[in-house]
């Protein structure tokens, strides 16, 4: 098959910018990738999500908006061009429309690029590290500016500073995948559950694409629990009492505490063929001093280790204790899920603290002033057998059985009949300095990346006048007034998360809990995610349009005094109607993905319980 030139892929990115229907943009994807090869299908998935390989893959591009403009005022001056790059930028309010318009009067409209060659180019780019690693990046993204058309350069820019705003998700691309393989969504289940065990959205793509639907019903089935590569958390729901807990999950219930720290899967396993040999086109790119771990090729070492978050990040090197510990331990592959906390030897410190683990450089020292352990809760495999389909009482049994070692350790779990002794377990808990605790249905097994009412936590805010912490995702921002108008932002404005829309839906604008250091940190990391319009996946209210769009990307914690329901907001059919009153900023940044925001069914289990 002929392969695909990197224009035709632009053409379709401009088409899908412009659609502002989920279900169009599915059906005009997948008739895409019907023309296109195995290579160039899973190529454009990584793409279409700004990257060039799965999350778990360290291969940022580390190249800034404002390295991008430098090398556009020299584009002007070499093209004796009168144009106000700065002013450009202002107006547009995007880097790639930037580039676009900049670009447009000096250059020619066609090019001959395949999009393996564009791919090789931007690989080239994520390799480039190091002393003097910026001057020749700017060598290679120049070259570029003189070979591609002025379309190509828009998604090319957006696509290096990592703002390529489609507002798609993997889970749109597997709707597309099932369409690709059976004209509709009937192979989605399928597919949500290969991507659940094995979240390599490429790897996925090429079950589907060039073949038959029964050839792909068979991949897809089988594809399992692979260490090394990390599987979707299980998520968590909320009730309003001890009592609705025990209606739902049954008269005994596990008991787990719940930890205020930074998710984190473990994956010890000795390197054979099962790993980075299977062909995905990335791992072609990787330079073999890369720090991969040993996962993709073979290490002198046999035993490799790997930390991953729940956004799929790998950050084994933030943690070496963790890896040390895993390493002492006797069984020689798992995959634990743990979450880890800082620790000072007598107890667990704030989520803060442990956050300042979460870092590239000084590791090492950090790690004698913040020591961490990450407490297991549950052991999705074991000497290569999986345990993702067996009770939850059955695999709790079987991490208690696990010699852990030093930083890592299995948390404690109970079995308590009734609602009193549930309230009795609650009350230890917190008075032991934790959240609340996690609500755990004897049986049934581990569900990646779904969220269901087999597991529900209850924490100590349920017990206080305070409504308990929402998780919210920043779609806009306002500018402020007076002192806060220096900084850049006076408020955020904050949107639930709508799983059968899969939509963000604005309820409330949040402006207290912020410090200048705070507020200056948010506007710097909003400002790179400026839009012109308000995102495809967002609605909101009239009354809360903000001064400024963002991309739904970061997910951050309030608290408030209230919850209350307008009837004028049910009749908008806009986050259920709800809002927050005096809503106060708790964390900002926290380590969730968008989708693991709080949904609107879950403020509404909140506002029942306290009314």
């Amino acid at each position: 098959m002929e392969r695909v030139k990197f224009l035709d892929v632009c053409k379709i990115f401009d088409t899908i910018e412009g659609i502002s229907s989920r279900n169009e943009t599915t059906m005009v994807l997948s008739e895409f990738y019907k023309t296109l090869g195995m290579e160039d299908a899973q190529i454009l998935s990584y793409l279409i999500l700004g990257r060039v390989a799965p999350s778990f893959v360290n291969s940022e591009f580390n190249y800034s908006e404002k390295s991008f403009l430098n090398l556009l005022e020299s584009f002007v001056k070499m093209n004796s061009l009168t144009i106000d790059v700065s002013l450009v930028r202002r107006e547009t309010g995007d880097i790639g429309d930037t580039v676009y318009k900049v670009v447009e009067g000096a250059k020619s409209k066609e090019t001959n690029l395949s999009l393996l060659e564009v791919y090789g180019l931007l690989w080239k780019i994520v390799n480039t590290t190091g002393s003097g690693s910026v001057s020749s990046k700017n060598i290679l993204i120049s070259s570029a500016m003189t070979t591609m058309s002025p379309l190509e350069l828009k998604y090319f820019t957006r696509i290096v500073c990592g703002s390529l705003r489609f507002g798609i998700n993997y889970r749109t691309l597997l709707d597309v995948f099932s369409y690709v393989a059976v004209g509709g969504k009937g192979l989605s289940d399928e597919l949500s559950r290969a991507y659940g065990v094995y979240a390599d959205i490429g790897e996925i793509c090429a079950t589907v694409v060039g073949r038959s639907s029964e050839e792909s019903k068979k991949m897809l089935k089988e594809i399992c629990i692979t260490p090394g590569i990390p599987v979707l958390s299980r998520l968590v729901e909320r009730v309003g009492s001890f009592e609705e807990t025990i209606e739902r999950l049954g008269e005994k219930v596990l008991v787990q505490p719940k930890f205020d720290g930074l998710r984190c899967q473990i994956h010890k396993y000795k390197e054979s063929g099962s790993v980075g040999d299977d062909g995905a086109v990335w791992k072609k790119y990787l330079q073999k001093n890369m720090n991969t771990g040993g996962l993709f090729g073979r290490a002198e070492d046999i035993v490799t280790v790997k930390l991953f978050t729940r956004n799929l990040e790998d950050v084994t090197a933030m943690f070496p204790e963790i890896v040390q510990s895993a390493r002492e331990m006797s069984a020689g592959s798992f995959v634990l899920d743990s979450e880890v906390l800082g620790w000072d030897g007598k107890k667990f410190l704030p989520f803060q603290d442990t956050m300042q683990r979460r870092r590239k450089h000084g590791v090492e020292n950090m790690g004698k002033d913040i020591p961490v352990k990450a407490m297991c809760f549950d052991i999705l495999a074991l000497e290569d057998r999986d345990f993702l389909k067996e009770d939850t009482v059955k695999r709790v049994k079987v991490l208690e059985g696990l010699d852990t070692q030093g930083s890592i350790d299995a948390c404690d779990t109970k079995v308590v009949q009734g609602a009193e002794a549930l309230k009795g377990e609650f009350d230890l808990n917190v008075s032991a300095g934790y959240e609340g605790i996690i609500v755990k249905k004897l049986e049934g097994g581990y569900c990646p990346g779904e969220r269901n009412y087999d597991w529900i936590k209850m924490k100590k805010s349920m017990l206080t006048s305070l409504v308990d912490t929402v998780d919210l995702v920043a779609v806009g921002y306002y500018v402020g007034s007076g002192r806060r108008s220096s900084l850049g932002v006076g408020a955020v404005l904050g949107a639930l998360y709508n799983p059968e829309m899969d939509r963000f839906e604005a309820i409330c604008k949040v402006g207290t809990g912020f410090d200048d250091e705070i507020l200056t940190r948010i506007g710097e990391e909003l400002g790179q995610d400026r839009i012109n319009d308000m995102a495809r996946n967002v609605i909101c209210p009239n009354s809360l349009t903000p001064d400024i769009w963002v991309v739904p990307k970061i997910v951050f914690t309030v608290e408030a005094d209230e919850i209350t329901r307008s009837l004028a907001r049910v009749d908008e059919n806009i986050g259920g109607g709800f809002s927050l009153r005096f809503p106060r900023l708790v964390e900002w940044g926290r380590d969730k993905g968008v989708a693991e925001a709080t949904t609107i069914a879950e403020l509404e289990t909140i506002f029942e319980a306290r009314h």
